[in-house]
């Protein structure tokens, strides 16, 4: 049993779990749990799976053995078919819908990995479940009909007329039985052929330029073994002429056997053809009924049977060579063979180094595609591009970062290259070398083809007799040879297994969907791009909407639909950066965002003349936040800050506020610093008045019993003061109505920010945003009947609830819903831009809930080790006799000193064994018997079947 593997349907992420086989295993159990794109447990019911992998060397395997354990969880089990440990490959699910077939859903992908055991290793070619089964049934009906027919003709050449007659009497008296067994199987084939013949005859329609493709592959071999068998027929027929009669009797009591067998088999081979098979299975049963006649018939002339035959094994040839079996390939989005070379796109950490002389003079440079791009058959390169210089030929290789573990075999270096040469004459070689190499003598694994000063598409073709981690990989031409204009130029590295080169495309390694990088973009409309990602942009000029016409890096923030933020990085010298908004169906202008040389200093700097410093609040007509900006001085212990203050309605205010205590003042200074005036904390002036100088001077009095009004209440829901009287000045202790309303304010503003009956605000009927202000604010919120973006629900239903904000600062704020009996808190930070995910607090009945399926899943465990670990059996017998057909459930059976019966023994004895069941559908079991070295395996059926011993040689 494999480790078990969890596969998403969610396509959005890639799993790219690793499954390590071995190429001597067989018949390994893969477990499987299949989760919802939301990651909860996918319900199979009803469904079937499909198993499907892309191996290394354009082979693939489609298999539908795929057994659900459990259909409720997403729980299945998939025994590894022989082609899955040839070679690795990129694996996924499909699944099926049972009532109609077709596919309704998918897997992730996930990598096997196949290691080397000895050196005979599985032949890798492509498998489909269906595509077998009609193999093999081809190849017995053609073994059959070669095999009659040779020993039919054998003995028409040898008996001639007087032989003919004998043989059509003795055929003649075969019993009525066969007749009708053979009868009876034909026509259940017809009636089979009439109920499945508009399914399949649609299946053959899509999948015959597919079948067409394999057939390619295997047709000069089918073309030989026809020739080779018609030429037998010929040869061997005068070689048996001293048959007798006993040869026709022991063959006629072999087609017995054969026919019986087939009348059987047949129903249950037409049952599970589901693709392919009418047009073929028509052509087989015509051949099949020529043949019988040829045999019944006894042909006198020799010429005139092998024609015969001729003729309808080339109707079968021309039948098969019009299916395309290629259709049947799957291609994911990494085209051609694995790439086993990660960053090949960017070349990121490729190098060059000392692997020539010590004192090398060399350098690389990663280069843009685009700053190349005047060279010819520049078109040809999809990746960056490696500019390697040196002295010589052996100081400028080209070396692979990193290391890559390369199992015993064949494998191609593809990539592209040319010299900095002024002639095309292909003069250059390159090997490629390793840690490996320096180990073995120094020679390089391989040499490439020649290399021009023209970019070209070259290769390196290699064997290994050992599995390896090689290091230090590096392709160089290692002599002392000048390099032809002093530099080399290498793009599209591709390392693959094989010895067929492919298109180049980017190692699995580099497909990490779940940082959201995405494959490189020519010329794309940026509009389009709008996916959460990273994206490589070589060419923006040649599509439409892009912020600049250099190539570099889109940054896309999708968190909405509706609001999209894109950042472009250009990919020069002045590393510029762009960013825009899409909001409300409309893309916003692009902007560029200032870089360190044009913002100004810490440390201070001067500002171009005519140069302003706006504090834009853009606030509505009514708002009171205060200070919106200004500046600030700090000493050690004081402080003083100029601000603009918007404290009301329509009105700022220019602010002066100083220090910590009443010791500041504002003072006015002469140019020598001697202060002439001041402004102290009390609000006196220290300076003189010229009061003629003054227009509108007030008329002050001067006198002791000067009156005031005293205002002596204040509405504070209002804001405004109670009734006046007219007092003495000296009296009362008087304090200003703008201190009341400041008091007012203050006290409002705590009350509304700790009695839900006095909310801070409250929305009515619209769509508010929880990651935007006011609700990012210390209050709370009272929330009715309004759609909630960024809330903790998926959807933007309309809802009623209350929001509590308490704000520690713009780093720090806390944020808690409250909608009925349920609880949702986060943590948010304006000053990073951090708005994560909403926590829910857990109710008790939900706590129970998950405890009680805790508890199921548990069981269900326990029962499953009992299934497959022989450690904890299923059960364990000891001292009785057991009768092994009474045995049909699923599970592991530990046998002790028992009496078998109707095991694999010709006799009755104590056994000490393991015996394993598995049960198919309540007819059918596979039970396996562990004694020792030996093991024993059979199919019952009904009840009944036939015990057969493995071979257990030692090796």
């Amino acid at each position: 049993m494999l480790q078990a593997v969890t596969l998403s349907t969610n396509k959005q992420t890639t799993n790219l779990s690793r499954v390590e086989v071995r190429d001597s295993d067989k018949g390994e159990i893969l477990e499987s749990f299949i989760l919802n794109p939301d990651g909860t447990p996918y319900d199979l019911t009803n469904k079937s799976l499909v198993f499907n992998e892309n191996k290394d060397g354009n082979k693939f395997v489609s298999d539908d053995n795929v057994e659900i354990v459990d259909e409720r969880i997403g729980h299945i089990t998939y025994q590894l078919h022989d082609q899955v440990h040839s070679a690795r490959g990129t694996a996924w699910f499909d699944i099926i819908d049972k009532s109609n077939g077709s596919k309704i859903d998918s897997t992730t992908d996930f990598y096997i990995e196949v290691r080397d055991s000895l050196k005979c290793t599985v032949y890798n070619t492509t498998y489909i479940s269906d595509l077998e089964k009609l193999k093999q049934q081809m190849e017995t009906l053609l073994k059959q009909a070669d095999g009659e027919l040779q020993a039919e003709l054998q003995k028409a050449e040898q008996q001639l007329d007087q032989e003919l007659q004998n043989f059509r009497n003795q055929y003649n008296s075969l019993s009525a039985d066969f007749q009708n067994q053979f009868n009876a199987a034909q026509n259940a084939r017809q009636q089979d052929y009439t109920n499945q013949k508009n399914a399949i005859n649609q299946d053959w329609t899509n999948n015959k330029n597919q079948i067409w493709g394999q057939w390619n592959t295997d047709k000069s071999s089918i073309d030989k073994q026809a020739k080779d068998t018609i030429q037998a027929i010929k040869d061997n027929a005068k070689q048996v002429l001293d048959k007798d009669q006993a040869d026709w009797n022991a063959k006629q009591h072999s087609w017995d056997d054969t026919f019986s067998r087939i009348v059987k088999e047949w129903q249950v081979k037409t049952n599970s053809l589901n693709s392919t098979v009418q047009d073929l299975t028509t052509k087989f049963g015509n051949i099949i009924n020529e043949v019988t006649d040829l045999m019944n018939n006894k042909l006198p002339d020799m010429n005139a049977k092998t024609d015969a035959v001729q003729k309808k094994v080339d109707q079968l040839r021309t039948s098969l060579g019009q299916i395309d079996w290629t259709t049947f390939s799957r291609r994911t989005d990494n085209s051609g063979g694995v790439n086993l070379l990660p960053n090949t796109a960017t070349l990121k950490d490729f190098s060059t180094g000392h692997y020539g002389d010590s004192d090398a003079h060399n350098g690389i440079s990663i280069d843009p595609k685009s700053q190349w791009s005047s060279d010819t058959n520049i078109n040809l390169v999809k990746t960056k591009i490696a500019y390697v210089w040196g002295d010589k030929a052996k100081n400028a290789p080209l070396v692979i970062p990193g290391g890559v573990y390369l199992p015993a075999g064949t494998y191609t270096l593809s990539f592209l290259a040319r010299t900095n040469g002024i002639d095309d004459s292909p003069i250059f070689h390159f090997g490629l070398y390793s840690d490996w190499t320096n180990n073995h003598g120094g020679a390089p694994l391989a040499t490439s083809d020649a290399v021009n000063n023209k970019w070209g598409r070259h290769q390196i073709t290699f064997s290994i007799p050992e599995s390896y981690y090689h290091t230090t990989l590096r392709i160089q031409q290692n002599d002392d040879a000048a390099i032809p204009g002093g530099s080399i130029y290498f793009a599209n590295l591709k390392l693959e297994s094989g010895s067929i080169a492919t298109d180049w495309c980017p190692s699995y390694l580099d497909f990490d969907r779940l940082d959201g990088r995405h494959d490189m973009v020519d010329s794309p409309d940026f509009n389009t791009l709008t996916s959460t990602g990273i994206y490589f942009i070589t060419q923006p000029d040649h599509g439409r909407n892009y912020p600049v016409a250099n190539g570099g890096i889109l940054k896309v923030d999708n968190a909405h639909d509706s609001r999209i933020e894109q950042t472009y990085y250009e990919d020069t010298n002045d590393a510029r950066i762009w960013h825009r908004q899409y909001v409300e169906s409309t893309w916003k202008p692009w902007k560029q965002i200032p870089n360190s040389d044009e913002v100004l200093p810490v440390s201070g700097g001067s500002m171009q003349k005519g140069s302003w410093i706006n504090w834009d609040a853009q606030s509505p007509y009514n708002a009171h936040e205060g200070n919106i900006g200004g500046i600030q001085w700090n000493g050690a212990s004081d402080s003083i800050k100029i601000f603009g203050d918007n404290n009301a309605s329509d009105n700022l205010d220019l602010a002066i506020q100083l220090g910590d205590d009443d010791s500041n003042h504002i003072s006015f200074r002469r140019a020598d610093g001697d202060e002439v005036a001041a402004i102290n904390m009390d609000g006196y002036y220290t300076g003189s008045v010229g009061w003629n100088n003054i227009r509108s001077k007030p008329d002050v009095a001067q006198k002791s019993d000067l009156n005031v009004n005293v205002i002596r209440g204040y509405n504070i829901e209002t804001d405004q003061p109670g009734p006046t009287t007219v007092e003495q000045a000296g009296k009362p202790v008087l304090v200003d109505q703008a201190t009341l309303a400041t008091f007012a304010r203050a006290y409002r503003d705590v009350r509304n920010h700790t009695d839900y009956r006095y909310p801070t605000d409250q929305a009515l009927n619209t769509a508010i945003n929880l990651n935007s202000d006011p609700y990012l604010d210390t209050g709370i919120y009272k929330i009715v009947n309004c759609a909630t973006i960024n809330g903790p629900w998926p959807d933007t239903t309309r809802r009623w609830y209350y929001l509590t904000v308490i704000k520690y600062d713009d780093n720090t704020i806390y944020q808690t819903v409250d909608q009925g009996p349920e609880r949702f808190v986060r943590t948010v930070s304006k000053t990073t831009n951090s708005y994560p995910q909403w926590n829910q607090f857990a109710m008790m009945n939900r706590v129970t809930d998950l405890s009680d399926r805790l508890q199921g899943f548990t069981m269900q465990q326990t029962m499953f080790q009992h299934r497959v670990d022989y450690e904890s059996p299923s059960g364990t017998i000891s001292n009785q006799t057991v009768d092994f057909n009474a045995y049909k459930e699923t599970g592991i059976l530990k046998v002790v000193n028992c009496l078998v019966q109707n095991g694999p023994y010709k006799s009755d004895n104590r056994h000490s064994v393991f015996l394993k069941i598995t049960n198919l559908d309540g007819q059918t079991q596979y039970q396996t018997v562990y004694e020792g070295d030996n093991l024993y395996g059979r199919k019952l059926y009904n009840g009944s079947g036939q015990w057969h011993k493995y071979t257990n040689t030692p090796i």
